[in-house]
């Protein structure tokens, strides 16, 4: 399930020997969570965003979720589904499901949502995930078809991971429009918006009517701290219960401070480098980007920024993944090679300037990462100019096409081999988000881009170089896509 199961465990022995407020945050069922970033939007079914999703999904509910221990689909708004025939696929919903304004959700609310997100008008990030769906046809009021446009055996991979559709009241959509549902989400899900403070605070609050039965915490406040150094001290004093996002080098730290602890899981989520190949230059040369790649030390980077805390992948898929092939070479860290290439193609590296964005924050020492990386190009004579965005303004920058010759990402969940590759490499013309741009990077080989682990050998969270979660079946049902590794105040 979503974070909060993974929260509600700790709820009522985290704050036991914390400070006054802590204390009473327990008494009242209510949790603080710090995350670096704040949600895009609270529109359901918009925008493709680990971070908004996470929080939305506390409000809303899938069709098809995730086992946390096998990570197969299980049902969830749908409570079972079958291959009619090549191009259809049935879906048989829950019963005495409301959304938290009363509405009854049933085949309406999913043939609304799909018409929604694929209205060209919405411009939303979830359109071209659902390109193959024709159209949902409903059968009777507990039961739709999928019609595809051709055989999609990855319909139910695709609507159980990080990418679901979630359910929107199809007579408030219509008559209240999609800015009411901006202001004031209405799901089906364990908690109810209760009020967003831009740049402060989400809180949502507990929905006793929720269809699986009440969740233990009434309150459940996400504070946005950008900076870790804040969120630390916060968690230290208090002010917030959880964390997300621990640097390793901070992990030691954190757990002799006799106040906090940090739990780590497998993760499949990965980071990489995606060098553009958009625009006229030495970046469109395939010889010029395996010299980028071959100059670029994996293992230096694991070892000396993550402390040893993540895994080097060969490819575009962590080893958690299905479809994962143990065959795949890793490409050698060879600066000799990398220099014949930049010779072949005339390039002079000391002439050679590029430019690279990075978010701050947002992946556990992303910004370090993508400064260690212009330093390792240093070594054979390219400069690299690395430029600092907020996380909102790099996606923006992304999506736009508005990013300098590389940039620094995160991609997850990836648990089945179509849901990243297909993402990550197709050729057309990518959809406004940020999550498919990096087709660019590495689409004509996997010698175009560097990747390192979703794998988790330490203390991360949610984020793809290094991901940290609760242990699974330890705190409740987390699902693999809304892990959330973070500490938690030692009892």
């Amino acid at each position: 399930m979503r974070l909060l199961k993974s929260l509600t465990v700790l709820a009522v022995v985290l704050a036991l020997a914390l400070p006054a407020a802590a204390q009473d945050r327990a008494k009242a069922e209510e949790v603080v969570v710090a995350f670096a970033a704040e949600p895009r939007t609270l529109l359901p079914n918009t925008i493709v965003d680990w971070t908004t999703n996470n929080m939305l999904e506390h409000m809303y509910d899938r069709l098809v979720d995730r086992d946390p221990k096998t990570y197969k689909p299980i049902p969830m708004l749908a409570t079972s589904w079958k291959v009619v025939d090549g191009t259809t696929w049935e879906f048989v919903l829950r019963t005495g499901v409301k959304f938290h304004n009363g509405e009854p959700f049933d085949a309406q609310s999913v043939k609304a949502t799909m018409d929604y997100l694929k209205d060209p008008a919405n411009k939303t990030h979830y359109a071209p995930l659902y390109a193959a769906v024709k159209e949902v046809q409903i059968v009777d009021p507990q039961t739709v078809r999928f019609i595809t446009e051709k055989p999609w055996p990855g319909l139910i991979d695709r609507i159980s991971l990080g990418n679901a559709i979630l359910p929107m009241p199809p007579k408030a959509l219509k008559e209240q429009g999609v800015q009411a549902l901006l202001a004031k989400p209405i799901g089906t899900g364990p908690y109810k918006f209760s009020q967003w403070v831009r740049d402060e605070k989400l809180v949502v609050v507990r929905n006793d009517d929720y269809w699986k039965g009440k969740a233990q915490l009434k309150t459940v406040t996400f504070r946005f701290i950008p900076e870790f150094s804040a969120r630390l001290a916060a968690l230290m004093a208090g002010e917030i219960d959880i964390m997300k996002d621990v640097p390793p080098h901070a992990v030691d730290l954190v757990d002799r401070s006799g106040k906090a602890t940090v739990r780590a899981t497998v993760s499949s989520r990965i980071n990489y480098l995606a060098l553009v190949t958009l625009n006229p230059g030495p970046m469109q040369d395939i010889r010029v980007r395996e010299a980028i790649a071959h100059a670029i030390n994996v293992d230096e980077l694991i070892q000396q920024v993550l402390r040893g805390r993540a895994t080097k992948m060969c490819g575009p898929l962590s080893s958690i993944n299905v479809d994962y092939s143990p065959k795949v070479q890793c490409l050698k860290y060879d600066v000799k090679h990398a220099q014949v290439l930049l010779k072949a193609a005339n390039i002079d590296p000391g002439r050679l300037t590029l430019t690279l964005d990075t978010p701050s924050g947002r992946y556990p020492l992303d910004k370090d990462i993508s400064q260690a990386i212009a330093s390792q190009l240093g070594r054979i004579g390219i400069t690299v100019n690395v430029v600092v965005n907020e996380w909102g303004t790099h996606l923006d920058k992304i999506k736009n096409r508005k990013t300098g010759d590389m940039f620094f990402l995160g991609w997850g969940p990836a648990l089945d081999a179509q849901n990243t590759i297909e993402q990550l490499s197709r050729t057309r013309s990518p959809p406004p988000s940020a999550s498919w741009i990096p087709r660019s990077g590495w689409r004509r080989g996997r010698r175009s881009s560097r990747w390192w682990s979703a794998r988790s050998r330490g203390s991360f969270s949610g984020s793809s170089t290094i991901s940290t979660g609760w242990p699974t079946g330890s705190t409740g049902n987390p699902a693999p896509t809304r892990r959330c590794g973070c500490t938690k105040p030692r009892s």
